[in-house]
């Protein structure tokens, strides 16, 4: 089994971010060299921007990690459970905008809580396949019943409207 990290790079600029990326980078080596096995490490980390290596880790994933701090990476839990192919657990920070919609479908994970996170993981894991089949195959649905097109129309009617009295 791998743990895959794709890490986006971004504000590399900042230092706190620099410092946070040699600390994940300094705990991943620590990791991998302890637990190596047969020239086969635990943890593959990359840092780089490569959607078709993303997308190809969507569609073969048994667990797909999705933890922002805050609202953020929508995108990423949607485009995961359209096109994986092993009826992976989408594992979902309540704090993403994209739990509201998939929340349900999802093992929630709660940012700031390292044990329950590594709860949520273990029952990620170890899920019933066909509860996962169809915990996937509902989250799919709904981001296929929730278009570009969709989302336009509640964005024009969420504009005011101005008549020429109310103006």
């Amino acid at each position: 089994m791998t743990f895959l990290a794709l890490l986006q790079p971004s504000r590399q600029d900042v230092p706190e971010y620099a410092d946070y990326l040699a600390e994940i980078g300094a705990v991943a080596a620590k990791i991998n060299a302890s637990y190596v096995r047969e020239g086969h490490a635990p943890i593959d980390l990359r840092l780089q921007d490569d959607l078709l290596l993303a997308v190809a880790a969507y569609s073969v994933c048994d667990v797909l990690i999705v933890n922002a701090l805050a609202d953020g990476m929508n995108l990423v839990a949607k485009e995961a459970v359209v096109v994986n192919r092993r009826d992976g657990v989408l594992a979902l920070s309540e704090n993403t905008g994209a739990h509201q919609e998939l929340g349900a479908f999802a093992v929630t994970l709660h940012p700031f809580d390292i044990q329950q996170q590594a709860d949520a993981l273990y029952a990620a894991l170890t899920m019933d396949p066909a509860l996962r089949r169809a915990r996937r195959e509902a989250a799919a649905s709904v981001v296929r019943e929730n278009d570009i097109a969709k989302w336009l129309v509640a964005q024009l009617a969420d504009l005011p409207i101005h008549t020429e009295e109310g103006q």
